[in-house]
């Protein structure tokens, strides 16, 4: 039991450890369009679009250590990303044009909740053993 908990701690901070180079990349691409004044939407598409696909490639490598059916894998995790997509897209939605809070800040609130569903349903469904 204890040896589960700590596994599943040890791949959630993998997870977040290189899911964070997929944000940053998600987030470069985001503040590159913003600046030149590409709808928030559209940035936050295109930036999730590259993220996820580093994520993937890192997650997949080195926090699942999964090399299998990659093709499907790929298409799952893209799917759970789309999950992790509307909702990005709709907090930004509602923290920027709802409650008129900053582009950049927003983005960074919405990071939180998409970690805590994307972790999970790729856990459960894309890297399932």
């Amino acid at each position: 039991m204890i040896k589960k908990i700590y596994s599943n701690n040890q791949k959630l901070i993998s997870y977040a450890f290189f899911g964070g180079m997929g944000v940053l990349s998600d987030l470069s691409l985001y503040i590159f369009l913003i600046y030149f004044s590409v709808n928030y939407q559209i940035a936050n598409a295109a930036g999730y679009t590259i993220g996820t696909l580093v994520s993937f490639i890192l997650n997949r490598h080195y926090t699942f250590k999964l090399k299998d059916r990659i093709a499907k894998r790929l298409f799952t995790f893209f799917g759970v990303a789309f999950i992790g997509y509307i909702a990005s897209a709709i907090l930004l939605y509602l923290f920027i044009s709802l409650f008129y809070i900053d582009e950049l800040f927003s983005k960074f609130i919405t990071l939180f909740f998409v970690l805590v569903i994307q972790f999970t349903l790729n856990k459960k469904i894309t890297f399932k053993e």
